[in-house]
């Protein structure tokens, strides 16, 4: 950094710079050239483009969106307002900054569709999360692109295929042909011919909008472009600094800098600091470029963290694919699975300890205040039963595991324990009173298969009495490490203005710094989530900055 007051030496002048090519900076970078004319450059870390953004399932929650009025489905921003809240707790609650994510979220989708030819469709049949809670809606809020050519994405831009989701098929698609779970009754004819002529979906799909309208408004975008700093001059951010292909530049930025780097799964300091678990027993579905780089750089500068209990957020189970690498790091998938039937999870003590069909009941039991954290590990453990009928990681239904993917496999529970060095009786004792209620189909010890959500995406809806729950009957049994899983959707993060102006320690404006995403703290949700929240918020505080580096 060049002392206070010194002007800056700059390689290349621009209006505005935006860090980071997820759904949100790509927003902030349309909307500025569009509504300010403005000369905008695009940054990108990673070798491919999108961002975490880029490798979801694309999902938007939007209240109050006119796709759902159309459908007549009623709701308001008020009834958002009660329902963000609810989620966020009453402690962490922030009826304001809940409001202003409602009045806007559906204006911006608004705006996108009319500059980017953004194309949205409800996803039926999905409701929110906390189905029973006030203000909540059982389908309508949630947003999701509509499959588009890759020959109309530019030809220049280097898209992931995501290696937690398929390609070529809708949300909606997958809840009509029987649910997230059951592969094997979804239309593969139908996706396999969009693979084939080059029709991309989800993730993939949304990222692919925005680039098409960044060349159509000549934004410049740029991969293998990390930004290791900001630039000052006074109190004011002016640019920043660019390690690319090992040559460092700085660029100016009149208008301001939009920081939308993500949050810090691949960052173990971060992690145990702000997440409180163990490094070695979390894991990411994030793009591994997620490092905590936009906090690290506006903590420099004064930025006001907003730090929030490790108990809630998006923290679920996850498990290793073996022998499977994605941009060189090692890779994990969502296991929703558990809560199939014919599936539990257990601690070290052989016990269950959670709703494994709902991992927002999930994240507070991954969390502990005194540090000792001696139920770790966990595992899910299925019988033959399931191993027959569901897939699970990278395997199909009926598939063999390798040994490096099983924790362990036995004909009795006794035996499977030994391996996995837990007390027999404990694991033989937890199965058996499972099985109980599993046949009964309802959970009194953690209420499994109670949610709503939880039937539509992680349950078989053709299994009675509750698709979340069957017993566990059928030798071999099987056990799989699960670890804390994570997705770029952090409970710490910067503190931003309305405008999306990230604040001091002052509760001022920093000048010139900007930030949208996952890089932000949830203060609209608390310790709560809500699938579609972040994609969407992004998207909303991308456009909200965009606005404003444009009237300058």
């Amino acid at each position: 950094m060049p002392p206070t007051g010194e002007s800056i030496d700059a390689d290349a002048d621009r209006d505005v710079v935006v860090v980071g090519s997820g759904v949100g900076g790509l927003a902030g970078a349309i909307t500025a050239a569009v509504e300010g004319d403005c000369s905008v450059t695009v940054l990108e870390k990673a070798p491919v483009l999108g961002g975490s953004s880029g490798l979801s399932g694309a999902q938007l929650w939007v209240p109050a969106n006119h796709h759902m009025q159309a459908r007549g489905i009623d709701d308001s921003v008020e009834q958002a307002v009660e329902y963000l809240c609810d989620l966020a707790g009453s402690f962490y609650e922030n009826p304001e900054a809940a409001r202003w994510l409602a009045e806007h979220a559906s204006e911006a989708i608004t705006y996108f569709e009319d500059v980017a030819d953004l194309n949205v469709q409800v996803i039926a049949g999905i409701p929110d999360y906390h189905s029973h809670s006030s203000g909540a809606k059982d389908e309508g809020r949630y947003l999701e692109p509509r499959p588009l050519a890759r020959d109309e994405i530019p030809a220049w831009a280097e898209l992931p295929d995501s290696p937690h989701l398929p390609g070529g098929v809708t949300t909606t698609e997958i809840l009509e042909w029987g649910g997230a779970l059951t592969p094997g009754a979804w239309d593969w004819d139908v996706i396999q011919q969009r693979r084939d002529d080059g029709i991309v979906t989800m993730g993939t799909a949304l990222i692919g909008y925005f680039l098409r309208a960044s060349e159509s408004h000549d934004v410049e975008v740029r991969t293998d472009a990390g930004v290791t700093g900001l630039l000052t001059e006074g109190n004011r951010v002016v640019g920043v600094e660019v390690d690319a292909s090992g040559a460092t530049e700085r660029i100016r930025a009149r208008n301001g800098v939009l920081l939308n780097t993500g949050a810090y799964d691949w960052n173990d300091a971060m992690v145990e600091n702000f997440e409180g678990t163990p490094a070695e027993d979390v894991v990411s579905a994030a793009i591994p470029t997620a490092t905590g780089d936009g906090l690290r750089m506006a903590a420099l500068e004064g930025a006001k963290l907003g730090v929030y209990p490790p108990v809630g957020g998006a923290k679920g189970f996850f498990v290793a694919v073996p022998d499977r690498e994605f941009l060189g790091a090692p890779l994990y998938r969502y296991c929703y699975h558990v809560g199939l039937p014919h599936a539990l999870a257990i601690n070290s003590d052989g016990e269950r300890f959670c709703d494994e069909s709902f991992y927002p009941k999930q994240a507070g039991e991954f969390y502990d205040p005194t540090g000792e954290y001696e139920e770790f590990p966990f595992y899910m453990v299925f019988d033959e039963t399931y191993r027959q009928t569901y897939g699970i990681g990278n395997y199909r239904p009926g598939a063999d595991y390798p040994d490096e993917f099983l924790a362990g496999s036995a004909e009795t529970l006794a035996d499977l324990a030994a391996q996995l060095d837990v007390p027999p009786e404990s694991l033989e004792a937890t199965v058996e009173r499972f099985n109980g209620f599993a046949r009964d189909g309802a959970d009194p010890d953690f209420g499994r298969g109670e949610n709503d959500w939880a039937h539509v995406w992680c349950g078989d809806p053709d299994h009675e009495p509750n698709p979340n729950m069957g017993p566990l009957t059928e030798p071999p049994y099987y056990a799989v490490r699960l670890y804390v899983g994570l997705s770029s959707m952090s409970n710490t993060g910067l503190v931003t203005d309305r405008a999306g102006r990230v604040e001091n320690w002052n509760d001022e404006a920093i000048d010139g710094l900007y930030a949208t995403g996952s890089v932000m703290a949830p203060v609209e949700w608390g310790v709560g989530y809500q699938s579609g929240l972040q994609n969407a918020r992004s998207l909303t505080y991308g456009y909200l900055a965009g606005l404003e580096m444009a009237e300058k």
